[in-house]
């Protein structure tokens, strides 16, 4: 570690309504930026017709935190991530991007994906367990 080096590291989860044979493909699954850095995350679902994508963070010792979704191509932000955040799907396709500006020590979390056939995705269930570890000098 460099004195007076900091990064931090974001890790992407993704999750699905296994019952209705969803697959959703999220990278890239770790990424490591320098403060004041942009990031960027992706999200694909497979052949549905999934409307609702969702955008959740969850900070160490945390639970799920609702960021953003995006309904027919246009993104919703919570409180808090009015600024600094964007939520996009690419026309056309079944593929969502969050992106982050300005990356700062609040946002070294794990990131999670989510698609619903409604407005209210009900389950969600990580795919795999991954702790965020950062290091700060």
């Amino acid at each position: 570690m460099i004195p007076g080096f900091t990064s931090f590291t974001l890790f992407v989860l993704w999750a699905a309504d296994v019952c209705q044979s969803v697959l959703i493909t999220q990278w890239p699954h770790y990424i490591s930026r320098l403060p004041n850095g942009s990031a960027e995350m992706h999200c694909y679902q497979n052949e549905t017709n999934y409307d609702y994508v969702y955008w959740y963070r969850q900070q160490r010792g945390q639970g799920f935190q609702l960021m953003a979704y995006v309904v027919a191509g246009f993104a919703n932000y919570e409180d808090g991530f009015t600024s600094g955040y964007q939520a996009v799907k690419v026309k056309e396709k079944q593929l969502w991007s969050l992106s982050i500006s300005s990356v700062q020590e609040e946002d070294e979390a794990v990131y999670l994906c989510a698609a619903s056939l409604h407005s209210a995705a009900t389950d969600l269930r990580p795919a795999q367990n991954l702790t965020a570890t950062g290091e700060a000098a």
